[in-house]
């Protein structure tokens, strides 16, 4: 399910989207997908050095990020 979002740009910004032939709704899709992936990775690392502090194990993160590249590209 989609919802619309809306959003105000100065309208000479529009009009050079337009000439442009950007997409404005792509583009803020993809750059808020990619916001969204950057928030999660921080998160997921702040998370597991709590994890890992709490366990008291020394988890490199490289090797978890690792792990769960390896996961998302089995799927």
């Amino acid at each position: 399910m989609n919802i619309v979002v809306s959003a105000k740009i100065p309208e000479e910004l529009k009009k050079k989207a337009e000439q442009y032939g950007v997409k404005i709704g792509s583009l803020l899709r993809e750059s808020l997908e990619k916001k969204i992936k950057v928030i999660e990775k921080e998160r997921l690392a702040l998370r597991l050095d709590e994890i890992s502090d709490k366990i008291g194990a020394k988890v490199r993160r490289q090797d978890v990020v690792k792990a769960v590249r390896e996961s998302r590209d089995e799927r």
